[in-house]
């Protein structure tokens, strides 16, 4: 029962990789109310915060211009992970060209938020999407859940099949003697 609970747990830690300390402080102060807040402030730091432990993220929002790797970089090497199907990434940019934009839905990003940041508009987007996130991730445990339970309830079919089968055999010699 304990490795469900551990199996069923929902992340709670949002990550903001912004190499603008203002940008960082806009959007914890909008998320920090709702999430539990990490940051990074270039995207090589952004990206060995995620691989640390991936599953705790709820989402990342992620900025595209930074030094040392920019945010196309770091949304590469988590789509090569597969990690952009398991943790909604946003990109929040003031660099929304086309190309980025495509590229960044190619790589997998949920959506691409354009700076300066609307409050409301940037807080339903992102709850929106991590709420779609949590429900795929309790459908899929309730699936998993069921699927053990069948396997178990033929499982004990078999055995009742089996003992049916042992009695009649018993029966047929007994009748034949």
């Amino acid at each position: 029962m304990e490795n469900r609970r551990e199996s069923c747990r929902i992340p709670q830690t949002m990550l903001i990789v912004d190499d603008d300390f203002i940008n960082r402080s806009i959007l914890e102060n909008l998320f920090s109310p709702y999430y539990r807040i990490e940051d990074a402030e270039n995207g090589k730091e952004g990206l060995e915060n995620i691989l640390l432990d991936p599953d705790r993220l709820c989402a990342v929002l992620l900025d595209v211009v930074m030094p040392e790797m920019d945010g196309i970089e770091v949304l590469r090497r988590l789509n090569e992970r597969g990690l952009t199907e398991r943790i909604p990434v946003f990109l929040i940019t003031a660099e929304a060209s086309d190309s980025v934009m495509r590229e960044g839905y190619q790589l997998g990003v949920m959506d691409v938020i354009g700076k300066p940041v609307v409050p409301y508009v940037v807080l339903r987007r992102v709850q929106s999407v991590v709420e779609l996130f949590r429900a795929r991730e309790r459908l899929s445990n309730v699936v998993e859940l069921q699927q053990s339970e069948l396997l178990e309830k033929a499982r004990q079919i078999v055995e009742l099949n089996q003992g049916m089968i042992e009695a009649l055999a018993a029966a047929i010699e007994f009748r034949n003697g």
